[in-house]
């Protein structure tokens, strides 16, 4: 239950951030908002100051704001005050100013993690990358432990990773095995580097034969972490930038690699697993908040980020739809048919809902294998 609500708060934030970027360039451009509502209708309360209804709704998810001709069909669009009589800069701004502000809120946010967690943040390394304008170091880390094994009895824990055995130093996975298949039963000390947190704790561990294996082990599935260091003051001060920069491009690669593969294979079951809807939003949630405030910091400025890209595509009822439609309008020098417009947003959206719906059905699957 926390876990929902608090999936809703970092969902209502990062959607409110958005509203108001549009309602202060709106304000801005001299153009009337009719409303600006917190969560979606109906309506539960509303207040008229000036010419802008400030309303509470129901369904406490984000929020809107509607702009006078804002709808191309709308018959007051060709007031001096509408959306629709703005020169084309005064409209881009608008459109863009929600991106811009779920941006600018995902770098502050990650100002906040860097610093809180010494300019040094650990992701899991799932594909190959690199990283740019940021010292990185690459660490083996545990991504699962067996119930029962040495490991499990010693205190190791998932998302541990390994700094070192017995003094040595461990770069790569292929070393600690090595290390931990040569112990021949002697107890082994490992340095250990909470991922999370980067506080360091030392345990000791026997490994134990493992019949399967045929050799000693500890019980663990293993990963690549790596570290992405902020060492140069010029790194430390644009940190927030930087982490969002590679934080994206990241996600793009590990998404653009699951893509691929899903065309090569002709299997769209890899895309399904990387893509999250509202449920698996909160199932990741409940995730980051058992590691802590850090990481639920973290999550909403991913989410965040996601939000400013999403809404930047040139897809129909969103804001790079929109733009799209100002970019057509720049190069044949005419508008859109107003009807036109309304009915690819309308279609835009339905398939939206649709998609939505179709991905939460594929969250709750997940949940319940």
């Amino acid at each position: 239950m926390l876990a929902v609500i608090v999936f809703i708060i970092i969902l209502s934030v990062l959607v409110m951030i958005h509203e108001f970027g549009h309602f202060i360039m709106a304000r801005r451009g001299g153009i009337d908002v009719e409303e600006f509502g917190f969560g979606l209708p109906p309506r539960l309360w509303g207040k008229k100051v000036g010419k802008t209804i400030y309303s509470i709704n129901w369904l406490p998810f984000g929020g809107f704001v509607r702009l006078k001709g804002e709808d191309p069909t709308d018959k007051k669009k060709n007031d001096k005050d509408s959306f629709w009589v703005k020169s084309i800069p005064v409209r881009t701004s608008v459109i863009l100013a929600g991106v811009f502000m779920n941006f600018i809120l995902a770098v502050a946010i990650f100002y906040v993690v860097v610093f809180a967690l010494g300019f040094k943040v650990n992701i899991p390394l799932l594909i190959d990358h690199d990283f740019k304008l940021v010292n990185e170091s690459r660490q083996v880390w545990i991504t699962d432990v067996g119930d029962g094994t040495p490991a499990q009895i010693a205190g190791l824990a998932m998302g541990d990773s390994i700094r070192s055995v017995d003094g040595v130093v461990i770069e790569s996975m292929d070393k600690l095995t090595e290390i931990v298949r040569a112990s021949d039963g002697k107890e082994l000390t490992l340095s250990l580097e909470n991922s999370v947190n980067n506080q360091m704790r030392e345990i000791k561990a026997t490994p134990k034969f493992n019949e399967s294996l045929g050799a000693p082990a500890l019980g663990v599935g293993l990963g690549e972490l790596v570290s992405l260091n902020y060492d140069t003051p010029t790194q430390k001060i644009f940190s927030g930038f930087i982490h969002s920069f590679n934080t994206m491009d990241y996600s793009m690669r590990v998404m653009g690699e699951l893509i691929g593969y899903s065309i090569r294979e002709r299997d769209i079951s890899a895309v399904s697993e990387g893509v999250a809807g509202p449920v698996g939003i909160a199932s990741a949630t409940s995730q980051a908040l058992a590691l802590g405030p850090i990481s639920v910091l973290q999550l909403a400025g991913l989410l965040s980020l996601n939000l400013a890209f999403l809404n930047v595509l040139p897809i129909p009822a969103l804001d790079g739809g929109r733009f799209f439609f100002l970019v057509v309008e720049v190069i044949t020098r005419k508008r859109t048919h107003p009807g036109l417009e309304k009915w690819v947003h309308t279609v835009g959206f339905v398939v939206l809902i649709g998609l939505i719906i179709l991905i939460t059905f594929n969250d709750i699957a997940k949940l319940v294998r």
